[in-house]
């Protein structure tokens, strides 16, 4: 039972199931509003096995709305060593608009180097109900202080009545609904490129180590 593995075991049971299965990132590394011990030995496990392996890692904070686990998360994973840099801590845009400032949790990640999981956009998520329209200012508020190499965009998932099956949008959610958005409010072609594609793949590229 992986839960109960100590974090050297998990941590090296991380780095031979990354190389046997040939992964390309740690994900989804989630945290509880209020950090359970097993949350945070598998973080610092997680770490520990970027370190080895330089795959690219990504969080999931609560959709309840959670700054502080936004911020927890990077702490525990900066502990084993991770460079922010090599990181994305998701469902920012979660954060509920009376929860702080806007966007002061994004950018205190931003300026420690990590990257934004805008994650929930193109939809309106029914855990947080957040309007598209408060995503959109958030997004220009980040792009304002200047963290537009940090910013990535994901619809998160497609709940079934977003389906096209269902004549929803589909996995098509982001590009379709919420980038027509940020060009309406200003956002120039060069700049989404940047956001859609070349953050992406800053991110994603890594050099596999070759420590076992």
């Amino acid at each position: 039972d992986m839960v109960r593995l100590s974090e050297d075991a998990l941590a090296n049971q991380l780095v031979h199931d990354a190389a046997s299965q040939r992964w390309g990132a740690f994900g989804e590394i989630a945290s509880s509003q209020t950090m359970q011990p097993e949350e945070r030995r598998l973080i610092r496990a997680i770490g520990r096995a970027h370190v080895k392996t330089q795959l690219p890692i990504f969080t999931h904070t609560p959709h309840q709305s959670c700054p502080s686990c936004a911020l927890e998360q990077m702490d525990v994973l900066e502990s084993a060593g991770v460079d922010p840099r090599r990181v994305c801590i998701g469902h920012l845009t979660a954060i509920r608009p009376d929860a702080e400032p806007l966007g002061q949790t994004a950018k205190a990640l931003a300026k420690r180097g990590a990257f934004l999981g805008f994650d929930t956009v193109g939809h309106l998520m029914g855990r947080s109900a957040i309007p598209e329209a408060h995503k959109v200012k958030y997004v220009l508020a980040v792009l304002d202080a200047g963290y537009e190499d940090n910013l990535l965009l994901s619809a998160d998932s497609t709940p079934s009545p977003q389906w096209k099956a269902n004549w929803g949008q589909g996995y098509g959610s982001v590009i379709a609904q919420f980038v027509p958005k940020l060009r309406y409010a200003g956002v120039k072609d060069a700049l989404l490129h940047k956001i859609l594609v070349d953050n992406p793949r800053r991110l994603l590229a890594f050099v596999p180590s070759s420590a076992s």
